[in-house]
């Protein structure tokens, strides 16, 4: 419990406060205040105790008095306090970390999505949306769905000043008409098919034959327009450099790997353009393709988060299955992995280059 205490200290102030406002506590009866009921729900959450047993852990700390079930409809109506709870912690300055000069006025924010497992016969899927500010290392933005909602950059809330980050997944016209509309930068990595790219004369550029003329260390930047099936065309910047041959060969390794798990045969083309670093942004010339193609280096830091999650606090599996403890389940993992990282935050540190 010491541990969870420190945790706790770290919480809003008016957590208890919040604890009433969201409907947590409506009646004083098994638990008798805010903090008594946030230290077992935390408890439940770090040790993935049976209701049965948290039954028993309230009874042996005095923190409460209740049967299985009545701790599971009690725990079922704490995430909306701690979603509350999280929408704060998230706003809160953590790290500043050092800036490159050309960034020093932008909040570059790195965004993908983790999926969650139920356990058990149904095996539901749940998705977590992150948006994380990878200079102050807070989240900006999160979101909770279930599977069918896709990755897209569609999904979180974007305004002047951003500059948002994020791989192949989110690379298509919706996410790059989203960012323009609400007059937000980005750099999306690219894959082959993302979209198709064109000259002012609506004539098709082949990307493969421009990016195989580049010499070692060279970048590729080009203005071209994107397009879909629909016909939209939208301008596009698009930098792009030739992996280190150490890193096309993990590259070609990883496509092996993909096509023998799949059962699939992925094209020559598609294995050459990989052999590249390819991201498409709205940055203006004066930032440089290299500058761009570092920048975007900056997004494994969200991967980095996730992986936290997932291995520090057991997140990539649901011990629930009502949906309202789901929901309570991810929304309370995600605020102890917010005060941990506050916790951290103390101690600042740089973070280290990703291999």
């Amino acid at each position: 419990m010491e541990n969870i205490a420190h945790l706790m200290s770290e919480l809003p102030k008016d957590y208890e406060e919040e604890c009433i406002k969201q409907g947590a506590i409506v009646r004083r009866r098994g638990v008798s205040n805010p903090a008594d009921l946030m230290m077992l729900a935390m408890f439940h959450l770090q040790n993935g105790c049976s209701l049965v047993e948290m039954s028993e852990v309230a009874r042996i700390t005095k923190l409460g008095n209740m049967s299985d079930v009545a701790f599971m409809k009690r725990f079922e109506k704490c995430g909306n306090w701690f979603k509350s709870i999280n929408q704060k912690l998230a706003s809160s300055c953590l790290i500043d970390y050092q800036k490159s000069e050309w960034l020093e006025r932008k909040t570059v924010i790195a965004v993908d999505a983790s999926d969650v497992a139920e356990k058990g016969r149904s095996g539901r899927i749940y998705r977590l949306h992150f948006a994380l500010d990878i200079f102050k290392m807070i989240s900006i933005e999160y979101k909770i769905t279930t599977a069918k909602v896709g990755e897209s950059i569609c999904n979180f809330t974007l305004q002047p000043g951003y500059l948002v980050i994020a791989d192949r997944a989110y690379a298509n016209i919706k996410g790059i008409e989203h960012c323009n509309k609400n007059n937000a930068e980005y750099i999306f990595r690219l894959r082959k098919n993302s979209f198709t790219v064109r000259n002012e004369e609506g004539k098709k550029i082949d990307l493969g034959a421009i990016f195989a003329k580049l010499t070692s260390g060279e970048c590729a930047d080009l203005s071209v327009l994107a397009t879909n099936l629909d016909g939209d065309k939208i301008p596009v910047r698009i930098c792009a450099k030739r992996k280190t041959p150490e890193a096309i060969e993990q590259t070609k390794k990883k496509l092996r790997r993909k096509e023998s798990k799949n059962q699939c045969v992925i094209s020559e083309e598609a294995k050459t353009f990989n052999e590249y670093i390819v991201v498409a942004t709205n940055l203006n010339d004066t930032i440089s393709a290299d500058e761009i193609l570092e920048t975007y280096r900056l997004r494994w830091q969200v991967e980095i988060y996730f992986k936290r999650l997932k291995s520090i606090l057991n997140y990539g599996e649901l011990p629930k299955r009502r949906h309202d403890s789901v929901i309570a389940w991810l929304n309370g993992k995600l605020m102890i992995a917010l005060l941990i990282e506050i916790i951290i935050s103390k101690a600042a540190f740089p973070p280290q280059e990703y291999a």
